[in-house]
């Protein structure tokens, strides 16, 4: 009927059998009718030889103004004609007329055996399945379907396509969980895509690809794919690293071609053209740089352009030289550039102001980091026992869950030191259970190889285990199930799909691993959140990057080794660590005291350092074992690791003493005073839940003590004494 010729009265008839084949009341049937007779002499006037060619202009014209409120005939009733027409499958409407029209209460009217009806059906019952949807999202989702089988004609849900739900104009409320439904029901296989990833699944492209779709000139086309092909084969196949070398090759051979025509071939460049680049290329990095208002003597990104040029002349010369060689024609007599001509014109002082950047940074974080830390500890709490009080409230769990993922996130960097793109390729098989000799049970976790192609291993410790384990609590609890489940995964670093897994970082507000922006993001947001700011005052912006940098600064001034900080990080080299090796405050105390000590020993003499006796040894051991605060003793015993450090009155081995209450009331209320006068300065939210967190240690301390019928401390240390009398 769209396509045949336009026939006013056999289009008449055809839509009066729509409207009985609906199921309304008769006093409705007869205005929708009247409604389908207007709607025919409206077409009749418009352009076209055929029923769907004036339909389309229907749309364009009539349609626009009755949208607007003008021209409207029937009342409330205006759209019935239109509706009989789109849901008898008479028209096929565009998107712009569909997304403003009521398509779940058009079907409502329609049999049971109609297809729409039946589609409709299996998209509700699918979204009910999705228990993290609230119901508004899943009307959304099953209207947002109806729409794209009327729009496409499609019968059935199994005819939506990829390219179906990408061409859907955006905004549309819906999308994310109509494709979960479609995954769900089968139609696609595959992990549900949020709107972002559905439309960004960029290609792969190969070397010639590359090339191709640069604005390389054409006579240096040829070299370039045959070089960025035989790297790919024998150094490496990174797309990254391709697209860079595309990138840099691009810049050079429009710099020949614009400033020395009369080269024709790569074999035709000599030292003069490639040096003449090197100033080229550093006025050029400062125009097409990502942030604009960095300093103009940074000359990075140019240097890295003539380092690519440089390794492109170098490895063509030398495969060149091999017999048979498909590159011998394109290669110069000699490499026109050298790493001596890269000297003293200002790289070298390009990395170190990047370096000094970099040790400001640390230092910036060194200070700020520890209050985002505990602000996210406290956000995540405080919606956690919301959450619990209150477990029926959907809008309290997805709150909850969402400063969950926000602590989660940023401690599981903080703590394992890893790269983002590391993080994000985590799943639960790269746990690994060790057993020792001795009997005891370790754990280690598995490192994909990502920067240098090697896979690593890191210990698991308190910190992380639990990080881990939240992680994967939270994952079952997001899908209801036993096990964290496979899912796909696109690295968008390498355009291409990994293998389906189960990925350890998935299930935050939807189903579906968690990308590299959304963590770039919350952590971005937490910072800000948290007030952190940089020495001279200005915002510091938290990055994935900068917590791998925390962790090593952390273990250096701990005095780990530098080649286990190096193994841990996946270095390659032990000089990447020494960026980090910086004179921090702590480290500067340290070393104090070591001086001190080394003169205490010149002052006392050799005999203050001596082996104490048995009885020296013992009274020290009973003393040592308790660990006498002043206000309270610490039952830790003597010899295990306590994570705490010098914080330790919330800790759960320390038992108050009674007669401390006086100095834990005083400590109370001066802490109080200064967390008011905090606020009233308007100190960052992350030194606000820092001071808060003492306040709250102190609290808990000071309640255990006015609770003990009797001094138990003091009754501890008497007992521990008379044990240790000989």
């Amino acid at each position: 009927m769209r396509s045949a010729a336009f026939d006013p009265e056999a289009l008449r008839d055809a839509l009066f059998d729509i409207t009985d084949y609906q199921l309304l009341p008769a006093d409705d049937r007869r205005r929708m009718r009247a409604r389908v007779r207007h709607l025919v002499e409206c077409l009749e006037v418009e352009p076209g030889s055929t029923t769907g060619e004036r339909f389309a202009s229907f749309e364009a014209n009539t349609w626009t103004r009755w949208s607007a409120g003008v021209d409207q005939w029937g009342g409330d009733t205006w759209t019935w004609g239109v509706r009989a027409a789109i849901v008898g499958r008479a028209m096929v409407p565009s998107w712009p007329l569909l997304s403003v029209v009521r398509v779940n209460q058009w079907v409502d009217r329609l049999p049971t055996g109609d297809s729409l009806v039946e589609a409709r059906d299996r998209l509700v019952i699918a979204m009910k399945t999705l228990e993290y949807a609230t119901v508004r999202a899943r009307e959304q989702a099953v209207t947002i379907g109806l729409r794209l089988l009327i729009a496409h004609d499609y019968d059935e849900l199994d005819q939506i396509t990829e390219e179906d739900l990408v061409s859907v104009p955006r905004p549309a409320k819906g999308m994310n969980g109509l494709d979960a439904a479609l995954c769900s029901l089968g139609v696609f296989d595959r992990t549900p895509l949020q709107g972002a990833a559905r439309r960004l699944r960029k290609p792969r492209h190969s070397p010639a690809e590359l090339v191709e779709n640069s604005d390389i000139p054409e006579r240096f086309r040829e070299v370039s794919v045959l070089y960025l092909e035989t790297y790919s084969v024998r150094v490496s196949d990174v797309y990254p690293t391709l697209r860079h070398k595309q990138i840099a090759l691009a810049h050079f051979w429009r710099f020949i071609d614009e400033h020395f025509p009369e080269v024709r071939s790569s074999a035709d460049v000599r030292p003069t053209h490639a040096r003449a680049f090197i100033p080229h290329a550093i006025e050029r990095a400062r125009t097409v740089r990502r942030r604009p208002e960095s300093d103009d003597r940074d000359r990075t990104t140019g240097h890295s352009w003539a380092i690519e040029v440089r390794s492109f002349f170098a490895d063509l010369c030398t495969w060149a030289t091999e017999e048979g060689s498909p590159l011998a024609p394109f290669a110069p007599p000699v490499v026109p550039i050298s790493r001596y001509d890269l000297r003293d014109i200002g790289f070298e002082q390009a990395r170190r102001r990047s370096q000094a950047r970099i040790a400001a940074t640390i230092v910036d974080l060194s200070r700020e980091l520890p209050g985002i830390r505990a602000m996210a500890q406290r956000v995540w709490n405080d919606a956690e026992r919301a959450a619990l009080a209150q477990p029926a409230d959907a809008q309290r769990r997805a709150k909850e869950a969402d400063a969950f993922w926000d602590w989660a996130l940023l401690e599981l960097l903080v703590q394992s030191g890893l790269r983002i793109e590391e993080a994000c390729e985590l799943t639960t098989l790269d746990v690994l259970k060790r057993h020792q000799s001795d009997g005891r049970i370790y754990y280690l976790l598995h490192v994909k190889p990502s920067k240098f192609d090697r896979a690593r291993v890191i210990p698991i410790g308190d910190g992380l285990g639990r990080v881990i384990a939240e992680i994967t609590r939270h994952v079952k609890r997001f899908y209801g199930t036993e096990q964290v489940p496979v899912c796909d995964r696109r690295d968008n670093h390498e355009k291409r799909g990994a293998p389906r897994a189960p990925y350890l970082l998935q299930g935050a507000k939807h189903p579906g691993p968690i990308g590299v922006t959304t963590i770039r993001g919350r952590l971005a947001r937490l910072s800000a959140r948290a007030g952190a700011r940089r020495a001279d005052g200005e915002p510091l912006v938290l990055h994935p990057h900068d917590c791998r940098r925390a962790f090593a600064s952390e273990h250096l001034n701990n005095n780990t080794p530098i080649h286990v900080i190096q193994a841990l990080l996946g270095h390659a080299s032990i000089d990447t660590v020494m960026v980090y090796a910086k004179l921090y405050p702590d480290q500067l105390v340290e070393e104090h005291r070591k001086a001190m000590r080394s003169a205490y020993i010149q002052f006392h003499g050799p005999e203050s350092t001596r082996n104490p006796t048995l009885e020296e040894w013992a009274a020290f051991s009973a003393s040592a074992n308790l660990r006498d605060m002043g206000t309270h003793l610490c039952g830790l015993p003597t010899g295990e690791h306590c994570p705490k450090g010098l914080v330790c009155l919330g800790c759960s081995h320390a038992q108050p003493k009674k007669s401390a209450a006086p100095t834990f009331r005083k400590m109370l209320a001066s802490h109080t005073r200064v967390l008011l006068s905090a606020k009233d300065r308007g100190e960052p939210p992350g030194q606000i839940a820092a001071r808060e967190l003492e306040i709250d240690r102190i609290h808990s301390a000071l309640q255990r003590a006015e609770e003990l019928a009797s001094d138990v401390a003091e009754a501890i240390e008497a007992s521990a004494e008379l044990s240790a009398a000989p």
